[in-house]
C-alpha cells in the first residue's frame, strides 16, 4: 500500500480519474472527522466546496453507513448518487430489498428497546435506527471493550441473524443479505456507464470496496493499516481536503496537476 499524496500515488489517481470516472467518499472518518457524538459530526465547508467542485465534471457518489436522511444534509452538494447503510440503502434498482431490510430492522428495534435489555444498562451506550441497519455507539462507555463484547454477545441472538460490522466504536447490525460497499460501488459503475471508479474510506465497511481489487477500482485509505487491502493511504483525516483539492486540480487543470507530482518525485 502506497502513500496516496506521493509522486507515484498522485500519477495513479490521475490515470484514473483523467477519463469517465466515478469519485466515491465515506463520511465519517474520511469528508468528516470522528467525534464523540456522531449526529455533531460535520464535513469541512473546504470540503463541500472541493466536492461540488468535482460533482460539475464528473460523477459524484457518497457511499456511507449513514441513513441517506442523516447524511444528505451534512453536504452542501447534490452528489449523483447518495447511498446510505453500507450499501443497503439507496442503490438504484434495490429499492424493493431496501424495503425488506427495513422490515428487518424494525423487528430487532421493537425487540433491542425493551425495558429489560442488558445493554440499556450500559453507560454511555446509545441505539441508533438508520431504518436499515442499526448501530451501537459505545465510545462513550467507560469501558469500551466491555461494552463491545456485550453488544456483540447481543447481537448473535437476534433472528435473523445480522451481518456485524464493528470498528471505531460502533457496532452495526446489517440485514442478511443486504448489498455491502463493494457491492454499491459494483452496482454504481454499472449504472452511470463509468470506466473506473476512485474509491476513499477509513474503515471495516470499506474494505468490502477495498477487497473488491479490481483494475476498474483504485482505493484509497485513511490511515494507514497493515491489514487493509486498499491500494493507497493517507496518514490521517487532515489529508483527505488536500486530496479533494489535488483531485479538482487534476480535473480543472491536469497540466498543472501533473506538474505538481513532477515535483513531489523529483523531492521524495
Amino acid at each position: 500500500m502506497r502513500y496516496a499524496l506521493s509522486a507515484i500515488g498522485l500519477e495513479r489517481i490521475h490515470a484514473c480519474v483523467a477519463g469517465n470516472a466515478l469519485l466515491a467518499f465515506d463520511i465519517d472518518g474520511t469528508l468528516a472527522p470522528i467525534v464523540e457524538r456522531p449526529w455533531d459530526a460535520r464535513v469541512p465547508d473546504e470540503v463541500q466546496r472541493g466536492l461540488a467542485a468535482l460533482a460539475a465534471r464528473r460523477s459524484v457518489a457518497i457511499v456511507t453507513g449513514r441513513a441517506v436522511n442523516d447524511a444528505r444534509p451534512m453536504l452542501g452538494f447534490s452528489p449523483r448518487y447518495l447511498i446510505g447503510n453500507h450499501g443497503a440503502e439507496g442503490v438504484p434498482g434495490f429499492e424493493r430489498a431496501s424495503a425488506a431490510f427495513a422490515r428487518v430492522c424494525r423487528g430487532w428495534l421493537d425487540e433491542l428497546s425493551a425495558d429489560n435489555e442488558p445493554w440499556r444498562a450500559l453507560p454511555g451506550v446509545t441505539l441508533e435506527d438508520k431504518t436499515c441497519s442499526l448501530a451501537f455507539h459505545y465510545r462513550g462507555a467507560p469501558d469500551r471493550d466491555a461494552a463491545r463484547r456485550l453488544l456483540a454477545e447481543r447481537a448473535q441472538r437476534l433472528l435473523p441473524s445480522p451481518t456485524v460490522l464493528d470498528d471505531k466504536c460502533v457496532t452495526n447490525l446489517v440485514p442478511p443479505g443486504a448489498p455491502d460497499k463493494g457491492d454499491a460501488l459494483g452496482a454504481l459503475l454499472v449504472h452511470s456507464r463509468c470506466e473506473r471508479a476512485l474509491y476513499v474510506g477509513d474503515d471495516v465497511s470499506d474494505e468490502a470496496v477495498f477487497r473488491l481489487r479490481s483494475p476498474l477500482v483504485l482505493t484509497v485509505r485513511v490511515e494507514h493499516h497493515p491489514k487493509s487491502a486498499a491500494d493507497l493511504y493517507l496518514k490521517d483525516q487532515g489529508e483527505v481536503p488536500q486530496l479533494v483539492q489535488m483531485l479538482s486540480r487534476m480535473l480543472v487543470r491536469p497540466s498543472r496537476a501533473r506538474a505538481i507530482a513532477a515535483r513531489r518525485s523529483e523531492t521524495t
